[in-house]
């Protein structure tokens, strides 16, 4: 690793960062050796600002969030982990600070404040929510942005939550942050997860927070390294990966980026540093920084036939999912899946269903109307 320029304002940004029951123990003890190894932890040492996004919440209580996927809640005194690493600001505007329900969110804001860690991103209630600050460094007005696609995570008037993507509000903001510094950063909790590429849907976006004023703007919960492209001035990098996390996908989701803003003379250049996860515990400097491999994603966003044949190729490997969600399959189909995943497919995709009843399943999910109708109903009968 190369020894940095001491005159030069440093600020780094790393992905999605939560102990699992591997290493728990060691974020307790605060053990950063152990789980970042020396060169990482000695980048961060000379650090300006350190920022990370929190993906969990931090709480000795038992409740969590009903929810479906991973529950992500870890013991308040892992927060000495974060401390001992030098990071100074935590992002929690993601998908799974609220795993631990009311009292998790508040448990996760006092155990950072407790430790001197400020928090953006969210709050006890929607109009607590701090989404953005702004920190000089060598003589720059840096500004970070915080905000997320909604899940398990959306605020009400007296219930926790986290800063949510509405386009015109987002993009307002992003404006009038910018006219109060020299550089913004806008740290984005969406996109799709194990999948280098933005959808169409994130990728306009992106473009539009361009457009707004962000000069940098990132990617963070895909848990890939995904594609980068320069629109209007930004750098758009449609995929950070985690920085240590648990690895769901060995050989896709073990990578990931920290960032580093180097700061000289009223410039402001990108360094990428490549880390990579290591027996699902810890996480260490790559010695090779190696990024050919994801730079030659990034040489095919320019090519809107193969990008739209990648989104229909993941997307329908992704459709069993959402085909189970609509129709709970019976015992023997049930049956049938762990017998043969190809057997169950085919009636999956054949026979369970009648085409009126996927064509009510699609106009349900294309019509703001019924699917802000459907989601509140649905939240109702579940309680």
């Amino acid at each position: 690793m190369e020894e940095f320029i001491r005159n030069q304002g440093r600020i780094l940004l790393a992905g999605d960062l939560f102990p699992t029951e591997e290493n728990v123990a060691l974020f307790a003890d605060g053990d950063v050796e152990r789980l970042f190894g020396s060169d990482l932890c000695r980048l961060f040492a000379g650090a300006d600002l350190a920022v990370c996004n929190m993906e969990g919440s931090l709480t000795d209580r038992p409740g969590t969030c009903r929810k479906t996927g991973p529950v992500k809640v870890a013991p308040c005194r892992a927060v000495e982990a974060y401390k001992r690493l030098g990071i100074q600001v935590c992002l929690l505007a993601n998908n799974h600070v609220t795993d631990g329900g009311t009292e998790g969110v508040l448990d996760t804001l006092l155990s950072l404040e407790d430790a001197g860690i400020r928090a953006i991103g969210a709050g006890m209630d929607a109009d607590s929510i701090a989404h953005s600050f702004v920190q000089t460094v060598a003589g720059m007005r840096i500004g970070f942005y915080n905000v997320a696609e909604t899940m398990y995570n959306r605020p009400g008037k007296e219930t926790p939550g986290v800063w949510l993507y509405d386009e015109w509000l987002v993009c307002r903001e992003i404006e009038a942050l910018k006219r109060q510094c020299d550089f913004l950063v806008v740290a984005y909790h969406g996109g799709i997860e194990k999948y280098p590429y933005p959808s169409p849907e994130t990728r306009k976006r992106f473009h539009r927070m361009a457009e707004s004023g962000a000069d940098l703007v990132i990617a963070q919960h895909t848990h890939c390294i995904g594609a980068e492209e320069m629109y209007k001035g930004a750098r758009l990098m449609y995929g950070q990966g985690d920085f240590l996390l648990k690895n769901y996908l060995p050989g896709k989701t073990d990578t990931g980026l920290v960032l580093e803003l180097r700061i000289d003379k009223g410039n402001v250049s990108l360094v990428r540093h490549l880390v990579r996860s290591v027996e699902h515990r810890f996480v260490r400097y790559d010695d090779h920084q190696d990024l050919l491999p994801w730079d030659a994603l990034s040489a095919r966003l320019d090519d809107d036939a193969f990008l739209a044949g990648e989104f229909r190729r993941f997307c329908d490997r992704e459709l069993d999912l959402y085909l189970t969600a609509f129709k709970s399959p019976p015992v023997w189909a049930r049956l049938l899946r762990r017998i043969s995943r190809r057997a169950y497919r085919n009636w999956l995709r054949k026979n369970a269903f009648r085409s009126d009843d996927l064509l009510f399943a699609l106009h349900t999910l294309r019509s703001e109307q019924n699917r802000e109708t459907a989601v509140t109903g649905l939240e109702q009968l579940l309680k």
